[in-house]
């Protein structure tokens, strides 16, 4: 009956999760380019077999430039096969992954010990209400899927180690451990990086096993080598760095005017032992990396530079959560321990604490000041170290009846951060931050394919981004036909190319006034363009049809020159 009561409370959990993952799921946040662009591929590779530019089933995807990794793609083509090029469609695999990353999770941490099933269960509901997974699991995201497979691949690696009951390695699923961690670097960039940190801290948490995981580490090596090869040579010989160059950290060093003025204000030698470029990259980085573990970042504001990554007003994490993280970060060590696992308390704490100083990593070696989307990982050491937090402050609760009140406080501050944090997220985020979300583009772009048949001049504003691609995924352009004439004008400085125009359709916003010698014309220009050519205050703004009205404002405009 025990066991079944924590089945019956996970089931439970998981339907939450499904829940809040699936709500207006099909409308709610607006499309984004790069959901667009998985969507396209993916119907592209399963009408054809081929991306948009023609490659044969690739390993890497072109896309923007931007050289996406494709099983993301590969994954949401029976989505697609099954309800169609559509929103929703390129949504669910996320969806999917991210309802299940809770009931992993709990399994995780049972699998490692299973004396922390309470602690596992609590983890599990806290992942299932963090707004830093809901989020990543309500849009067509890598970075969610390589979170799951990093617990997944986790799960199977502590099941394969020997127990009491089973003395000897079990290979198949130290051989699924290797092959989901493989099929990670096809995930997500960030994954060349997390997959071998945490493949570290599994070894480093397990390190009694080592002699013999070592023995059977050709079961492990080998898928991890074989699907290994493609991207090392990508990285070598392909474009497939293109992307890494762009953001990294280290291809921005200090301008050379901030070198001069250093050295002008002492001398080269000063410049040389407090001012130089490792020192300077090395600054940047901890910066970066800290920044993730900020109150600004978990509780206050969320990505500051990315405002599409995290809901407004608020952190990645609900704001109890920061004080129970505290708490349980602390209550891990042990200083009158005398196992084996030093001043640890679990073998699960050294793991979890492992992945919480791996996951910023990747994020703090970019460009960017935070990152949740390359940092998203972090989200599950987090929850763990809350929800040992909660139960530490439970167990040292002596009465029934503070334990109960505990239970009851808890319960109300956390629903009521997670009202706030909801009301947030669907009734101002997108309306706040319409550009950011690129709002708009939906309605605008189906306008536009609406009306275009009617026109001989045809523009859509390359304003915001990407226009091509919203346009081959709402119309559904045939993958084949578009094969035939796709050209990127790629950017090597930027961190994407551009396509200029699709048959007779220029995506661009021409002078207003170019227009009077121009008949038969239908422009969609971006609220930006309008203010910045004044047409809002010009008597032929009548004209202008509102496509995606939004607050005060509307994103889109429609003009026809009849």
């Amino acid at each position: 009956m025990k066991i079944n009561k924590y089945f019956i409370i996970l089931f439970f959990i998981s339907i939450l999760a499904f829940a809040l993952r699936f709500y207006h799921l099909s409308s709610y946040p607006p499309l984004l380019w790069d959901e667009a662009s998985l969507g396209y591929n993916a119907f592209s590779l399963l009408k054809t077999a081929k991306d948009e530019y023609g490659s044969f089933l690739p390993f890497i995807l072109k896309s923007f430039g931007d050289y996406k990794p494709p099983l993301y793609t590969y994954l949401s083509i029976p989505f697609i096969a099954l309800f169609g090029l559509n929103q929703l469609s390129i949504r669910l695999l996320s969806l999917i992954v991210g309802s299940l990353t809770p009931l992993f999770s709990y399994f995780l941490v049972k699998q490692i010990n299973k004396d922390l099933r309470p602690q596992a269960l609590l983890f599990a509901f806290l992942i299932a209400i963090n707004p830093f997974n809901i989020h990543f699991s309500r849009g067509a995201w890598e970075s969610n899927l390589l979170t799951f497979e990093l617990i997944l691949a986790s799960y199977f690696f502590f099941k394969s180690l020997p127990s009491q009951i089973r003395p000897k390695i079990k290979l198949k699923f130290l051989f699924l451990s290797a092959l989901i961690f493989g099929l990670s670097l096809y995930t997500y960039q960030a994954a060349k990086m997390m997959s071998l940190f945490l493949i570290f801290s599994l070894l480093l948490a397990n390190y009694s096993h080592l002699q013999q995981l070592i023995r059977k580490s050709f079961i492990f090596l080998l898928p991890l080598a074989i699907l290994s090869l493609p991207i090392l040579f990508g990285l070598i010989f392909g474009s497939d760095s293109n992307r890494l160059k762009v953001v990294s950290l280290f291809s921005y060093p200090r301008p050379s005017a901030d070198v001069q003025q250093i050295i002008q204000e002492s001398d080269s030698a000063n410049y040389q032992i407090f001012h130089s470029q490792p020192i300077f990259f090395t600054r940047n980085f901890f910066g970066r990396y800290f920044n993730h573990f900020s109150p600004r970042y978990l509780i206050f504001e969320g990505d500051w530079q990315n405002p599409r990554h995290s809901a407004i007003y608020t952190g990645v994490i609900l704001y109890p959560s920061l004080i129970f993280f505290i708490i349980g970060f602390f209550s891990i060590l042990n200083l009158k321990s005398s196992s084996k696992l030093g001043f640890f308390t679990h073998k699960s704490d050294i793991f979890f604490l492992l992945w919480l100083i791996f996951a910023p990593i990747p994020a703090a070696l970019t460009r960017d000041s935070v990152q949740s989307v390359r940092a998203m990982s972090l989200s599950i050491p987090l929850m763990y170290f809350t929800a040992l937090g909660i139960f530490q402050i439970y167990s040292l609760l002596k009465q029934r009846l503070l334990k109960l009140l505990f239970i009851i406080a808890t319960s109300s501050i956390y629903l009521i951060s997670f009202a706030y944090y909801s009301d947030l997220y669907y009734n101002h985020t997108v309306i706040r931050s319409p550009h950011d979300y690129l709002y708009g583009y939906t309605q605008a772009m189906q306008y536009f394919i609406d009306n275009l048949d009617s026109y001989d001049n045809v523009y859509f504003t390359n304003f915001y981004g990407q226009p091509y691609i919203y346009y081959l995924f709402l119309s559904q352009y045939p993958p084949k036909d578009y094969q035939q004439t796709a050209s990127l004008i790629e950017n090597n400085q930027g961190d994407t190319g551009t396509v200029e125009n699709i048959g007779r359709i220029k995506f661009q916003a021409p002078n207003f006034d170019s227009l009077k010698d121009k008949p038969s014309t239908l422009v969609i220009y971006s609220n930006d363009e309008i203010l910045r050519q004044g047409l809002n205050n010009r008597p032929e703004f009548s004209k202008f049809i509102p496509l995606s009205q939004i607050g005060q404002i509307s994103t889109f405009y429609a003009y026809h020159n009849d």
